[in-house]
């Protein structure tokens, strides 16, 4: 990650989402989510096939992937698929030159805005030693993926921000989605959980991991 001085430059304060753009995670979702469909004897997926499936809501994805949502139970498939992330969750990194990002950043505020269940984003945030980065964190209080847009609300009003000082990153259109409800400026990262050609049907701003 380098050249992103230039592309927040007049902002005061930046939104991070956590998994899929500071944490390199795609792969463990993969690897839990086909044994929730081995087990439904549905067909398993590759990186690529995620890259190109994986959306919000969340139960869209799951339909996509061939559960019949009128009758699973979507409540105990997302606590099965957290069970088996997480007891996976030693095997994903940060992705290179997030830290030296932090650091040429440092002269601004850093808050976390993301989908995951707040306990569970607290752990990795820990894990990682990246807890001194940020100002605050903001996660969902359950793990069935819900919209945030709510939650960058509560954000914004308790830390008291000007949503013109702010610029948000993430790595999906859903982020997109999220950053335009609220009126930020959003920069969608490659190398998440979805193909840039995706991101590049709707993303104005993309920032090439690396490049």
């Amino acid at each position: 990650m380098k050249n992103i001085s230039s592309m927040i430059q007049g902002k005061s304060h930046v939104l991070w989402d956590f998994n899929g753009t500071l944490l390199d995670d795609a792969h463990l979702c993969v690897k839990s989510v086909n044994v929730l469909l081995t087990e439904a004897q549905l067909p398993v997926i590759t990186l690529a096939d995620y890259h190109q499936k994986f959306t919000f809501p969340v139960r869209d994805y799951y339909k996509d992937l061939g559960f019949d949502m009128e009758t699973a139970d979507f409540a105990a498939l997302s606590e099965q698929f957290h069970d088996l992330y997480h007891s996976w969750l030693d095997e994903a990194e940060i992705f290179p030159g997030t830290f030296e990002v932090l650091q040429e950043l440092a002269h601004l505020n850093h808050h976390v805005l993301s989908a995951a269940n707040i306990h569970d984003l607290h752990r990795m945030i820990d894990k990682f030693g990246l807890k001194p980065h940020f100002k605050s964190v903001y996660g969902l209080g359950d793990r069935l993926a819900h919209s945030k847009v709510e939650l960058g609300r509560e954000l914004l009003r308790t830390q008291e921000l000007d949503p013109r000082e702010c610029v948000m990153f993430g790595d999906t259109l859903h982020d997109l989605e999220v950053g335009e409800a609220l009126g930020l400026d959003v920069i969608l990262v490659t190398g998440g959980h979805q193909h840039v050609d995706r991101l590049k049907t709707r993303a104005p701003r993309i920032w090439t991991r690396g490049g």
